[in-house]
C-alpha cells in the first residue's frame, strides 16, 4: 500500500467544510493541511514526489522516512498586490511577476500561508510530461533562408525549454575557424535545473552582464561547454532525446547531414534549459531565456514541447498566467506543442441538469480527475468503486475513505476559484487495479450547468463516454501562447535496417493532435506544422530503436504535438530576424493570416486545426518584404501527360533558390522538388513525394523561388 493510500485509510468517511485559509490552496495543497491536521503521516509523504504521484498517476513508491524535516514544496502564488510576494513572510520566492510567484514554502506552513491577507490563492507546481528533411520546406522556410535580405534567424535567441541537448551534435556547433572541425558552440547558456551539489549558483549572461541568481542547478556558459567539445565531455547530457531533437527541428544547422537535415532556423543562436518538468521550474526556464536575449539586446522565441491536464483548460491557471505575463514586451514570443490526446478519452462535457453518470476506465493504479463547472452552480457528488462502495460529498467538503477497491479522495469547492470565478471538483483514486471500472455521479444542488471534466495524467484513465474534445494541454490554452497541432509529413524513410513505413494520410491532421476549443470557448490550436514523422537529431546518449534511426546515426524519426511546436518556434526566430520589434501577437496575428488552407484543413478558423497549416513565407508577406522582382518562368512541354510531365523553367538573375510544386485541386501538395539553376528542364514522375502513383485528373505546377513564384500550370493526368 502507498503512503498516500495510507493518507486515505487514516481519513475513513471523513467529511470536512473548507474554510476561508484553505480555501485559497488547490485540493492536493487541502488534502496535506487536513491529512496533516488529523494526525496523518504526512512528514512521510516527499513533496516532491506526491504531486508526481497524484497527477501523473505513476506507481513510483515515495522514499523512506528520514526522520528529518520534509523539502519544502514549490508552489505558484497569486497576491493581492502587484510584487505581493515579497511581502509573504513564510515564502521564498524564485521570481515574481506582478501579482504572480514561483517559489517554496515548508509543509508545515502551507496554512499559515493561506490564512495570509496578501495571498489570494496558491497552485502546487504540478508536473508537466514531454509531448527534418521533408517538413521544413512544406512550412516555406527555404524561401526566407535564400530572400533578400536573407532571413535564417540570426540575431535572435532561441530557447528550448526540454530534457537537455547533446552539446556534441555538429548540428549545434560551428567551425570559426575553417580547419574543418567545429570547435565553437551555438549555445550561449545551457541551464541544468536538474544538477545536483550547485544550489545558489549564480549565472552570468556575459564578461560585463550579470543577471539574478540561480535558485538551483547549474549554469553552464558558451565558453564552458567549448572546452567541454574541445575534451568531448559535456557537463550535462539528453539521456531522452527529446530535447535534441526538438532543437534540431527548430534550429539545427545540418551539419552533421551536409547541410541536408537543417532545422528551420539555422541561423539562431541557442539558450537551453534542462528543466525537471514541473510547472514553476519551466517558467523560471522561460524566464532565463528571455533575460539572457535581454542582456544581449536580442529578440527571442521559447519552445515548450511539454504541458499536462492539472487545470481549468481556460487560461487561467498560476502556469498559463505567469507564461502570459512573461511575454511582456516587443521580442518575445512562446511557442507550445498541442497536445498528444487527440486519440484519448480523457475529456468529459455535459449540461448536467439531473443525475448523471460517466465510468472512468482504470489504466494504472493512481488515477486523478478534475471536474470544472460555473461558480453558480454546486453539485454532490459520488465515486462508487468497482467492489459496489460509495463515496459521496456535498458541496464544501472534503472526504477520504478506503474500499476494498483502492482509496478515495474527493474534494467538493465551494467558493468560487479566484482564478477565474469557477469551481471545480477533484478526485484522487489510489492503489485502483488496471482494467478496473469506477462510476462517477454527479447531482445538480439548487441548480445545474455546464461541467467539463479531465483525466489528469491522459495514460491513467480514460471515460467511456469521454472524448477527445478540448485535450489542448496546459500551458496550451494561455491567451499569448502560440499553440501547435500536427500533421502528417511523412510515411516512409530509410533506417538503418532498411525501408520503414507507417499507416496515415500525407497532409492529414495527426490522429493525437489535441482539439479544442479551450473551456472558455476559444480556438485552439492556433494552427498546425509538420509532427509525423519527423527526422531530427539523435542525442548519442540514448539508444533509439534501429527502425527509428537514420543511416549514419546521427539522426532519427519520432512524432508527436512536440515535433509540430519547434517548427512554429523556428518560424517565429525567421520572423524576429528580419523584425526584431514584433509583438507577441503581430507574430501570432502573421502566422494565422498566413496558415495555408486545403480540402484537409477545412472552413477555418475550427478547432482541430486552427488557422491551418504553418507556412512562414506566407507570414512573412505580411509583416513585410522586399519590393517588386522580376517572376520566374514555368512552362509544360507537352498536356495531357500519362508517365511523366516535362516542364521547362527559367530562374532571373539573382535567384538563389527554385522548387516546382505540385498540388491537387483541394490544394494539397502532392510533390516538390529543389531544381538546379538558372534554368532547364524538370520532370515530375505523376507521382506523390513519397512515390505513389497519382490519379487521373487536373493537376496545378508553380515554380517557387525565394525572391517570387511562376504563373500556375495546369497539368492534366490521363492514366
Amino acid at each position: 500500500m502507498t503512503r498516500l493510500a495510507l493518507l486515505l485509510v487514516i481519513l475513513p468517511l471523513l467529511s470536512l467544510p473548507a474554510a476561508a485559509g484553505p480555501e485559497k490552496l488547490d485540493p492536493l495543497l487541502r488534502a496535506l493541511v487536513q491529512a496533516r491536521g488529523v494526525g496523518g503521516p504526512v512528514d512521510l509523504l516527499s513533496p516532491e514526489v506526491l504531486p508526481t504521484l497524484v497527477a501523473l498517476g505513476g506507481d513510483a513508491a515515495l522514499p523512506p522516512a528520514e526522520g528529518g524535516p520534509s523539502a519544502p514544496l514549490r508552489v505558484l502564488l497569486l497576491t493581492k498586490d502587484p510584487q505581493g510576494a515579497w511581502m509573504v513572510p513564510l515564502f521564498r520566492p524564485h521570481q515574481v511577476v506582478g501579482t504572480l510567484a514561483t517559489g517554496e514554502v515548508e509543509l508545515a506552513d502551507l496554512g499559515a500561508l493561506a490564512d495570509h491577507p496578501q495571498v489570494v490563492y496558491v497552485q502546487a507546481s504540478r508536473p508537466v510530461y514531454p509531448m527534418v528533411d521533408r517538413s521544413v520546406p512544406e512550412i516555406g522556410a527555404p524561401a526566407l533562408w535564400y530572400s533578400t535580405p536573407a532571413a535564417t534567424g540570426e540575431g535572435v535567441i532561441l530557447g528550448v525549454v526540454d530534457t537537455g541537448i547533446d552539446i556534441l551534435h555538429r548540428d549545434f556547433r560551428v567551425d570559426r575557424t575553417g580547419d574543418g572541425f567545429e570547435e565553437g558552440s551555438r549555445i550561449l547558456w545551457l541551464w541544468d535545473q536538474t544538477g545536483v551539489g550547485a544550489t545558489g549558483f549564480p549565472y552570468w549572461w556575459g564578461d560585463d552582464l550579470t543577471g539574478a541568481e540561480a535558485h538551483y542547478g547549474r549554469a553552464f556558459s558558451r565558453q564552458e561547454l567549448e572546452i567541454a567539445i574541445a575534451t568531448g565531455s559535456p557537463p550535462t547530457r539528453d539521456a531522452s532525446g527529446h530535447g535534441t531533437h526538438v532543437a534540431g527541428i527548430a534550429a539545427g544547422d545540418g551539419s552533421a547531414s551536409g547541410g541536408g537535415m537543417r532545422g528551420a532556423a539555422p541561423g539562431a543562436d541557442l539558450v537551453i534549459v534542462k528543466t525537471t518538468f514541473y510547472e514553476d521550474t519551466v517558467l523560471d526556464g522561460v524566464r532565463f531565456v528571455f533575460e539572457a536575449a535581454e542582456a544581449l539586446g536580442k529578440p527571442a522565441v521559447v519552445n515548450l514541447s511539454l504541458g499536462g491536464h492539472s487545470g481549468p483548460h481556460d487560461g487561467s491557471s498560476l502556469f498559463e498566467r505567469m507564461l502570459d505575463a512573461l511575454v511582456d514586451r516587443p521580442g518575445r514570443a512562446v511557442v507550445v506543442a498541442a497536445g498528444n490526446e487527440g486519440d484519448r478519452r480523457i475529456h468529459i462535457g455535459a449540461d448536467v441538469r439531473a443525475p448523471t453518470t460517466w465510468h472512468l476506465e482504470v489504466e494504472k493504479s493512481t488515477v486523478t480527475v478534475q471536474l470544472w463547472h460555473s461558480g453558480t452552480a454546486s453539485f454532490s457528488t459520488e465515486v462508487r468503486a468497482p467492489s459496489g462502495e460509495t463515496v459521496t460529498v456535498l458541496p464544501g467538503t472534503q472526504r477520504g475513505a478506503s474500499t476494498s477497491s483502492g482509496g478515495v479522495w474527493l474534494d467538493n469547492t465551494s467558493l468560487p476559484d479566484p482564478r477565474n470565478l469557477s469551481r471545480y471538483i477533484y478526485i484522487a483514486l489510489t492503489d485502483v487495479t488496471p482494467g478496473a471500472t469506477w462510476v462517477v455521479t454527479l447531482t445538480p444542488i439548487l441548480g445545474g450547468g455546464r461541467v467539463d471534466g479531465w483525466v489528469e495524467n491522459p495514460s491513467s484513465a480514460q471515460f467511456r463516454e469521454g472524448d477527445s474534445r478540448s485535450t489542448i494541454s496546459e500551458p496550451g490554452n494561455a491567451h499569448r501562447a502560440i499553440t501547435v497541432g500536427a500533421y502528417v509529413t511523412k510515411t516512409q524513410w530509410t533506417s538503418v535496417v532498411g525501408n520503414q513505413a507507417e499507416e496515415g494520410e500525407i497532409g492529414a491532421l495527426a490522429s493525437f493532435s489535441s482539439r479544442g476549443p479551450t473551456r472558455d470557448g476559444r480556438v485552439k490550436p492556433d494552427l498546425a506544422a509538420p509532427g509525423a514523422w519527423i527526422a531530427s537529431a539523435r542525442s548519442w546518449n540514448v539508444t533509439t530503436a534501429p527502425r527509428l534511426t537514420l543511416p549514419g546515426g546521427e539522426y532519427t524519426m519520432l512524432l508527436g504535438t512536440s515535433m509540430a511546436a519547434p517548427h512554429a518556434t523556428g518560424a517565429v526566430a525567421l520572423l524576429f530576424s528580419r523584425q526584431p520589434n514584433l509583438t507577441w501577437s503581430e507574430v501570432k496575428d502573421a502566422l494565422l493570416s498566413g496558415a495555408r488552407v486545403d480540402s484537409q484543413v477545412g472552413a477555418t478558423p475550427n478547432y482541430i486545426w486552427g488557422a491551418g497549416k504553418l507556412d512562414v513565407s506566407r507570414a512573412a508577406a505580411l509583416i513585410g518584404s522586399p519590393g517588386p522582382v522580376e517572376r520566374p518562368t514555368l512552362t509544360l512541354l507537352a498536356n495531357p501527360v500519362s508517365r511523366e510531365a516535362t516542364f521547362r523553367y527559367h530562374c532571373p538573375s539573382g535567384t538563389r533558390w527554385a522548387s516546382l510544386h505540385v498540388y491537387d485541386l483541394a490544394g494539397k501538395l502532392v510533390s516538390t522538388q529543389l531544381l538546379p539553376l538558372p534554368s532547364g528542364d524538370a520532370r515530375w514522375t505523376v507521382t506523390t513525394s513519397d512515390g505513389r502513383a497519382v490519379a487521373s485528373g487536373l493537376y496545378l505546377a508553380v515554380l517557387v523561388t525565394d525572391r517570387a513564384q511562376s504563373e500556375i500550370v495546369r497539368v492534366v493526368v490521363q492514366r
